[in-house]
C-alpha cells in the first residue's frame, strides 16, 4: 500500500481519504485555518514524524489568498527545497489551489502559475493542477465542487481531487498495484 504524506490546511484535514483514496495509506497532516507560513514553521516536525513516505503531497495557500496575501508562493520555494533535501528520492506533489468561486479567477491563475514554477524547478516534483478537473467535473447546480461557503470542498469536490491524486500517484508509482484507479459510480456522473 502506498503511504502518502498529505500536508496542508482544512481541505486536507477534512478529507475522508480512506474513502476517496482506497489503496493509499494517507498520513493526514492538515490543519484547519493554517496559513502557508504556519505549515512552513512545522514542516521539519512533520518530516521527523514521517521519515519514509512513498510520496508527499502539499496543498496550502487557501487561507493566505482569502486574507488577500498573494505572495505566499515564495514560501513554497524554501519549503519544497527542504522537502527535497529530507526526501531526496520521494516523489513530491504540489497541488494548485482550486478555482474557489469566492476568489477572483485571475488571482487563482496568478498564484497557480507561481506554484507551477516552484514545482518545475525541483527534480521529481509534480504540479497537480486542479483547475481543469474542477472546471470540467464540477457544475454549480448539478455537481457542485464546493460547499455553500465557496471555499471548502463538497463530496463531489473531494471525489474530483482524489481522482486527480490517484492518477498522479499511478503515474509516479506505476510499480505499485495498490493505487486503485477504479471510479465508484459517484465519480462517473458529470
Amino acid at each position: 500500500m502506498i503511504q502518502l504524506l498529505m500536508l496542508g490546511d482544512s481541505l486536507v484535514e477534512w478529507g475522508d481519504w480512506s474513502k476517496h483514496l482506497p489503496g493509499v495509506a494517507v498520513i493526514n497532516r492538515g490543519i484547519a485555518g493554517e496559513m502557508t507560513e504556519d505549515l512552513s514553521a512545522r514542516l521539519m516536525d512533520e518530516i521527523e514524524d514521517c521519515p519514509d513516505p512513498d510520496a508527499v503531497l502539499i496543498q496550502s495557500g487557501t487561507n493566505n489568498l482569502l486574507m488577500g496575501y498573494m505572495f505566499f508562493p515564495a514560501i513554497f520555494t524554501t519549503m519544497m527545497q527542504r522537502l527535497r533535501l529530507c526526501y531526496p528520492q520521494t516523489p513530491l506533489i504540489l497541488c494548485s489551489l482550486t478555482p474557489m468561486p469566492i476568489v477572483p479567477a485571475q488571482d487563482i491563475e496568478q498564484v497557480n502559475r507561481e506554484l507551477a514554477q516552484v514545482a518545475a524547478h525541483l527534480e521529481n516534483c509534480t504540479f497537480l493542477d486542479l483547475v481543469g478537473p474542477f472546471t470540467e467535473q464540477c457544475l454549480p447546480i448539478t455537481h457542485p465542487g464546493f460547499l455553500n461557503d465557496n471555499v471548502h470542498l463538497s463530496t463531489r469536490g473531494y471525489q474530483v481531487w482524489a481522482d486527480a491524486i490517484s492518477r498522479c500517484l499511478h503515474a509516479l508509482c506505476p510499480e505499485s498495484p495498490q493505487v486503485d484507479r477504479t471510479e465508484p459510480d459517484s465519480y462517473k456522473s458529470r
